[in-house]
């Protein structure tokens, strides 16, 4: 028994000694989307945004690059998007309007020129419903 125990240790050990302490095959790399992307939104049926055909999609968004968020699309109607600094919408409390032209829109577009000082994560959310929008992280 003493014999089987020692042979467990050993094994143990010897295989955390060969683990790579950097593995490669784990790391991801976060790339923002390109400066004058367009984001397609529209709302699904159970009142979540859709941006891209991606119901609540992340985004990834750099300092000092434009991007535009299109609500032309009739299913935004009632849904006016805004950026804030938390997820909880349904009211305008934690709008963020540094460098957002058309905010409160639901049948334009809004365009977000992100600012170097831009806190991370954002979020754009709806004005009039709670948690209703997605996570916006600034590069």
């Amino acid at each position: 028994m003493k014999y089987l125990i020692s042979i467990i240790i050993l094994s143990l050990v010897l295989f955390s000694c060969s683990k790579k302490d950097d593995d490669s095959s784990t790391t991801t790399t976060t790339t923002a989307s390109d400066n004058g992307t367009t984001f397609s939104v529209t709302v699904s049926p159970s009142r979540y945004y859709i941006i891209d055909g991606i119901l609540t999609k992340s985004l990834t968004l750099k300092k000092g690059y434009t991007y535009f968020f299109d609500s032309t699309d009739s299913t935004t109607n009632h849904h006016p998007l805004f950026i804030g600094i938390n997820s909880i919408g349904g009211s305008y409390t934690y709008e963020y309007t540094s460098g957002v032209t058309n905010s409160r829109t639901t049948t334009e577009t809004l365009t977000f020129i992100v600012p170097s000082d831009s806190p991370s994560p954002l979020y754009y959310n709806c004005g009039n419903h709670e948690a209703m929008g997605g996570k916006i992280t600034i590069l």
